[in-house]
């Protein structure tokens, strides 16, 4: 009987620290990246699962309003992306790797949008673009190169 009663009272501590144990987890330990630096180029920051805990490493707002963007980067996955706020789809973003491929999205009036990534040990910059009804570029705004 003592016995029983040991490893009940041994069972139920170690129930208990694992439950009190368990929120000190990190969210980021618990979901996996997809990928990681060059292999992340041109796949989606979200279902690679590198947008959470992502931070803004740069951002611009084009002189005279518009929609601000982004330079985002995941130091999990080794990758950054731009991310535009809600706007009207006249505007255009992207980011292009120097010297090497780019990656255009459209804004949208109904959610924030994003690029597809780049790994982040290249050297890469952002861009926001406004276009006329006949599609020629109107206004082009870049954030540096980092």
């Amino acid at each position: 009987m003592a016995i029983r009663r040991s490893l009940l009272s041994l069972s139920t501590a170690a129930l208990a620290s694992t439950l009190l144990l368990a929120p000190a987890l990190s969210a980021e330990a618990a979901a996996p990246t997809a990928c990681k630096g060059s292999s992340c180029t041109g796949k989606n920051p979200q279902s690679e699962g590198c947008g959470s805990g992502a931070k803004v490493i740069d951002r611009v707002q084009p002189a005279g309003g518009g929609p601000e963007v982004q330079l985002r980067n995941s130091a999990r996955c080794s990758a950054a992306w731009a991310r535009i706020q809600k706007a009207n789809s006249s505007w255009r973003f992207k980011i292009q790797i120097r010297g090497g491929a780019s990656y255009t999205a459209d804004a949208s009036p109904s959610y924030e949008a994003y690029t597809q990534m780049v790994g982040s040990s290249n050297a890469y910059r952002a861009c926001v673009e406004i276009y006329d009804g006949r599609g020629g570029q109107l206004v082009l705004h870049r954030l540096a190169l980092s």
